[in-house]
């Protein structure tokens, strides 16, 4: 059990448009999304899609951004030189088409739009999948007359610099080089399997991808517990969290006890947060965490490792 001094159990509703200050911990819950994707639907453009930004860090770039994202047509074809999008599918389902070329493309600062994608793959995405698109390649949406596609988009900035491959990173084989997708069933699957090797520290994990950061970034593992976790802190990472199932809480702030590397034995002054299939969370660096999960119970998710965001560079 971490220890929990002078804690406070709180609820809150976030509904950020843009954040002035350098975002907290957020947590999107199943419900707050659903909720969001209703009233995306009635807000739909004559481009056939409709969105909101639930999270950005100013970043220049346009990296470190959040954005939540309703499609009920084709999307246009894009291609982002600077920037990897990491993608939860929130409901519906689509075609995504990703990789060949860029058509007619216009635009500049590395973000282009074009008229059609030709020498494409072609992937059937639907909800709970997570992917990872790869920056400086070329994507659009296909979606069904009547039908839709909803989604989470994190706006990553692209690896740079010398590549350090780790022996846990798996290969990755679909195309083009470096696009990934974990459909939910797949997930299910691997959830199954992790919760049949859950170690003496009551947890089990593998890296589903893993691009080569020497920092430990562009990292994707996947992590079943089923009791609580050792409390963590990341000085240069950003923790983006998919909760696939279960449930449990979060404590997350304070101040870390007897802090050995990224870990210590316990938070003071956090906070407990609530957290269950479907949420999306956001744990900014240098923020103390550590999962809570009640007896018989677990918490399974997948974690995307952010390179933090330094606003005085950005």
């Amino acid at each position: 059990m971490i220890p929990i001094l002078r804690l406070f159990t709180f609820t809150v509703a976030f509904y950020p448009i843009l954040q002035v200050e350098m975002p907290g911990f957020l947590r999107w819950s199943a419900e707050d999304l659903a909720g969001r994707q209703t009233a995306l639907s009635n807000l739909v453009g004559a481009d056939h899609s409709s969105r909101e930004t639930l999270a950005d860090y100013r970043n220049s770039s346009g990296a470190h951004r959040f954005r939540f994202i309703y499609r009920d047509a084709d999307g246009v074809p894009e291609q982002h030189e600077f920037i990897e999008d990491v993608v939860f599918i929130q409901s519906g389902k689509a075609i995504l088409e990703v990789g060949g070329e860029l058509i007619d493309p216009s635009g500049r600062d590395g973000e282009f739009l074009g008229s059609a994608i030709t020498g494409a793959e072609r992937y059937a995405v639907g909800t709970g999948d997570i992917l990872h698109i790869p920056a400086d390649t070329p994507h659009r949406y296909l979606v069904s007359p009547g039908g839709q596609v909803t989604y989470v988009l994190v706006r990553v900035p692209v690896l740079t610099g010398e590549v350090f491959v780790r022996e846990d990173a798996p290969s990755l084989e679909l195309l083009p080089p470096g696009f990934a997708i974990w459909t939910a069933s797949e997930l299910g699957r691997r959830h199954e399997a992790l919760s049949k090797q859950v170690g003496p520290d009551r947890s089990a994990r593998e890296t589903l991808a893993d691009y080569g950061s020497p920092s430990g970034s562009h990292r994707f593992r996947y992590i079943h517990r089923d009791a609580d976790g050792v409390p963590e802190i990341h000085d240069d990472i950003i923790d983006v969290v998919f909760i696939t199932s279960g449930e449990g809480e979060l404590l997350v702030g304070g101040e870390m006890l007897d802090r050995t590397g990224s870990r210590g034995s316990g938070i003071i002054a956090g906070r407990r947060h609530q957290v269950s299939a479907g949420d999306v969370l956001h744990v900014p660096a240098k923020t103390p965490h550590g999962y809570l999960v009640q007896d018989g119970g677990h918490v399974t998710y997948v974690l995307v490792r952010v390179p933090a965001f330094d606003s005085g560079s950005g």
